[in-house]
Protein backbone atom coordinates (compact mmCIF):
# COMPACT_ATOMS: atom_id res chain seq x y z
CA UNK A 1 0.00 0.00 0.00
CA UNK A 2 1.28 3.25 -0.83
CA UNK A 3 2.01 5.24 2.14
CA UNK A 4 0.45 8.94 1.84
CA UNK A 5 2.79 10.40 4.34
CA UNK A 6 5.67 9.79 1.89
CA UNK A 7 4.01 10.14 -1.75
CA UNK A 8 4.25 13.61 -2.09
CA UNK A 9 -0.16 13.52 -1.44
CA UNK A 10 -1.57 15.67 1.02
CA UNK A 11 -3.27 14.25 4.19
CA UNK A 12 -7.38 14.28 4.33
CA UNK A 13 -8.42 16.29 6.71
CA UNK A 14 -11.70 17.10 8.14
CA UNK A 15 -11.92 20.19 6.12
CA UNK A 16 -10.96 18.42 2.94
CA UNK A 17 -13.27 15.05 3.92
CA UNK A 18 -16.10 17.47 3.87
CA UNK A 19 -15.19 19.46 1.38
CA UNK A 20 -14.78 16.56 -1.01
CA UNK A 21 -18.31 14.86 0.36
CA UNK A 22 -20.16 18.18 -0.17
CA UNK A 23 -19.03 18.81 -3.75
CA UNK A 24 -19.68 14.80 -4.42
CA UNK A 25 -23.13 15.26 -3.09
CA UNK A 26 -22.72 12.10 -0.93
CA UNK A 27 -24.33 12.21 2.54
CA UNK A 28 -21.88 10.84 5.28
CA UNK A 29 -23.75 7.64 5.96
CA UNK A 30 -22.98 6.93 2.22
CA UNK A 31 -19.36 7.05 2.70
CA UNK A 32 -19.20 6.08 5.73
CA UNK A 33 -20.66 2.60 4.15
CA UNK A 34 -18.48 2.68 1.16
CA UNK A 35 -15.71 3.25 3.50
CA UNK A 36 -16.66 0.65 5.95
CA UNK A 37 -16.49 2.68 8.83
CA UNK A 38 -19.27 4.37 11.97
CA UNK A 39 -20.98 6.92 10.32
CA UNK A 40 -20.58 8.93 14.16
CA UNK A 41 -17.00 8.52 13.70
CA UNK A 42 -17.11 10.31 10.24
CA UNK A 43 -19.11 13.07 11.21
CA UNK A 44 -17.04 13.44 14.35
CA UNK A 45 -14.09 13.78 12.25
CA UNK A 46 -15.51 16.19 9.85
CA UNK A 47 -16.15 18.47 13.29
CA UNK A 48 -12.70 18.31 14.08
CA UNK A 49 -13.86 15.94 17.52
CA UNK A 50 -11.71 12.80 16.75
CA UNK A 51 -8.62 11.67 15.23
CA UNK A 52 -8.57 8.61 12.45
CA UNK A 53 -6.40 6.21 11.55
CA UNK A 54 -3.95 6.40 8.98
CA UNK A 55 -5.80 3.52 7.15
CA UNK A 56 -9.12 5.10 7.25
CA UNK A 57 -8.11 7.94 6.23
CA UNK A 58 -6.60 6.41 2.98
CA UNK A 59 -9.76 4.36 2.72
CA UNK A 60 -11.74 7.32 2.96
CA UNK A 61 -9.72 9.37 0.05
CA UNK A 62 -9.89 6.57 -2.27
CA UNK A 63 -13.94 6.61 -1.80
CA UNK A 64 -14.27 10.20 -2.95
CA UNK A 65 -11.40 9.64 -5.80
CA UNK A 66 -13.24 6.44 -7.06
CA UNK A 67 -16.18 8.97 -7.26
CA UNK A 68 -14.44 11.40 -8.86
CA UNK A 69 -13.13 13.87 -7.00
CA UNK A 70 -9.66 15.23 -7.33
CA UNK A 71 -7.45 16.32 -4.22
CA UNK A 72 -4.73 19.21 -4.94
CA UNK A 73 -1.86 19.14 -2.48
CA UNK A 74 0.16 22.11 -4.05
CA UNK A 75 -0.19 25.93 -2.26
CA UNK A 76 -1.90 27.61 -3.04
CA UNK A 77 -4.70 25.49 -4.35
CA UNK A 78 -4.63 23.46 -2.00
CA UNK A 79 -8.43 21.71 -1.87
CA UNK A 80 -10.42 19.77 -3.44
CA UNK A 81 -12.53 19.34 -7.02
CA UNK A 82 -14.14 17.63 -9.57
CA UNK A 83 -11.81 15.41 -11.85
CA UNK A 84 -11.79 16.60 -15.19
CA UNK A 85 -13.74 14.37 -17.66
CA UNK A 86 -11.25 12.75 -20.53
Amino acid sequence: MQNIANSGVATLTPHLCREARTLLDLEPGEVAFIARIDPSKLQAFEAHQVDLPQPTLISLRRVFERVGAEFTPEEPQRGVRLRASR
